[in-house]
């Protein structure tokens, strides 16, 4: 996957970011804390093929996936999904 953009966010008193990627078909939006994955989700959204991935990228839906993974973080959606896990 391709490095699209990195987008630096502060949550409580931490250091994240998040990551835009690409391939051909594929826009995958991930959040990353001291550059390890920060939780096991990806939003991600499918192209395609007869569809350029690179106009896909300026669309506000890639916007509304880097908010999903801000919320993620701050509603510690990772954690409680852990703990129904145990």
């Amino acid at each position: 996957m391709i490095l699209f953009k990195k987008i630096p966010t502060k949550i409580e008193k931490k250091d994240y970011e998040i990551r835009i990627l690409y391939d051909e078909t594929t826009v995958n939006v991930v959040a990353f804390l001291n550059s390890y994955p920060a939780n096991g989700f990806r939003h991600q959204i499918q192209i395609p093929k007869k569809f350029e991935v690179k106009k896909a990228l300026k669309a506000d839906a890639v916007k509304e996936l880097v908010e999903m993974s801000k919320n993620d973080i701050i509603e510690k959606r990772w954690e409680r999904l852990l703990k129904t896990l145990l």
